[in-house]
């Protein structure tokens, strides 16, 4: 035999086995990339159609406002509107829309939210509905109507043609025009017939606070950056360089922002920072996370020091989710024994390395300022007396939050529960009148 079938021999079961081994490999590769895909996928399409049903649910439950004449139902049926007008805003989170011009209808949400919140809570005995609000509502009805039909249409082509969200997440990315454009086409579609809506007259409640979402946007001072130093500030915060980094300027809402995106080690990464100082408002590195290697309690350690890194210090878990191996942490500014709510922002902490993969901080960069904290009128115990006998309060603390007017009000906070329930009770610390009601979802970040 030549030497060179001899070398063959030898050298060809180890090829072949080395060949088997990459292949497995690739194949493993394959699947866990198919697995978290398929995953969004169906994440996508569960928030889609739970969107469609809210808002099926929430333009019969207008109906039912227009047409209930017992006080009780009446504001039953106007929390259950506040409700759903929440949680179609919490679906529309979940979908790839980020960049595409959706936010006239999300704000459309938030005010009919804000208009059937307050409207429902009152005691409709001393103040019954007035005429002009019916109309309000009357005109939310046929608004709600249209909404649901235009979504209906694009859950219909859907679910017709087998359209997948994650090409949708693609198209946006990429402007790739060949891929299929009928959810894009659809959203926009709805965006668009929302802003051709007739003015709708909100009453006092909503317009204050419309003026005060509206100056917080002014109140940012300093100089504005440049480009490239919005990608130096970019790459300084997440520890990279500024290489492959790609930035366009932008009106996200009411506030310019430099928009930067870039390939991650493992997904993309889009981050907004305001043109004024650079602050960071939105990021989102959308990358797998396979395991919890993290206690919640190293998470937090880890989303104090990066805070820390952005200037952000002071902050205070008030809320947290635990979920597919991320933790999303609520937290305020803390001032000595006082919760600013305004001051919020919210993190995504990956429990396999604690990475911090999501940034949600425009309410703390726009209203962070310093503020004067005067004694409320009443005491701990005088506020107490004001809350629901029923609800086994388990905590208490002073908080800043945004009143009817508008207008930041000291309040007595008040953490509960009630038939299996959690809740959170703003008493206004001058007046004894209950702020603002708010269920909590998931158990309180003390217990981490």
């Amino acid at each position: 035999m030549s030497t060179y079938g001899k070398i063959a021999r030898v050298f060809l079961p180890i090829t072949l086995v080395v060949l088997l081994g990459m292949g497995a490999w690739a194949y493993k590769e394959y699947q866990e990339k198919s697995s978290v895909l398929i995953k969004a996928e169906n994440q996508y399409q569960r928030a889609f159609h739970e969107l469609n049903n809210h808002m099926d649910a929430l333009q019969g439950e207008i109906g039912k406002v227009l047409a209930v004449n017992s006080q009780k139902h009446l504001s039953d049926s106007l929390t259950n509107v506040w409700r759903l007008t929440y949680a179609a805003q919490s679906d529309v989170a979940q979908l790839p829309l980020s960049l595409m011009p959706f936010h006239d209808t999300q704000k459309f949400l938030g005010r009919m939210g804000t208009f059937s919140y307050h409207a429902g809570v009152r005691d409709f005995n001393k103040e019954p509905l007035s005429e002009k609000e019916y109309q309000t509502l009357n005109t939310l009805y046929q608004n709600a109507t249209d909404i649901k039909g235009k979504l209906n249409e694009v859950q219909s082509q859907v679910i017709s043609k087998n359209l997948r969200w994650m090409d949708v997440e693609l198209a946006i990315a990429t402007e790739d025009k060949k891929l299929d454009h009928t959810i894009i086409d659809g959203f926009q579609a709805v965006n668009n017939m929302v802003v051709q809506f007739p003015e709708v007259d909100w009453g006092p409640t909503v317009n204050n606070l419309e003026v005060r979402k509206k100056e917080k946007f002014t109140t940012l001072k300093g100089r504005n950056i440049s480009e490239e130093e919005a990608k130096e500030k970019a790459a300084k915060l997440l520890d990279r360089t500024t290489e492959g980094m790609k930035v366009t300027f932008a009106e996200k809402g009411d506030f310019p922002v430099y928009s930067i995106s870039f390939e991650g080690k493992n997904g993309p990464c889009n981050l907004d920072l305001t043109r004024t100082e650079g602050h960071v408002t939105w990021m989102l590195y959308n990358r797998p996370v396979k395991e919890s290697k993290l206690s919640r309690e190293q998470a937090l350690e880890k989303a104090q020091s990066f805070l820390k890194k952005m200037g952000y210090e002071g902050m205070v878990p008030i809320s947290h989710i635990d979920e597919d191996h991320i933790l999303t942490l609520s937290m305020v500014h803390k001032e000595g024994n006082i919760l600013i709510y305004p001051e919020a922002l919210a993190l995504k902490i990956a429990l396999d390395n604690g990475e911090i993969i999501g940034i949600q901080a425009d309410e703390y960069v726009f209203n962070r300022k310093e503020r004067v904290f005067e004694k409320p009128t009443l005491t701990h115990e005088q506020a107490r007396k004001q809350v629901n006998p029923h609800l086994k309060v388990t905590g208490t603390n002073q908080a800043y939050i945004y009143g009817e007017d508008g207008k930041e009000a000291l309040c007595y906070e008040f953490l509960g529960t009630l038939k299996d329930n959690q809740y959170r009770i703003f008493i206004n610390g001058d007046t004894g009148e209950e702020e603002f009601v708010e269920k909590i979802e998931k158990e309180e970040p003390e217990k981490i």
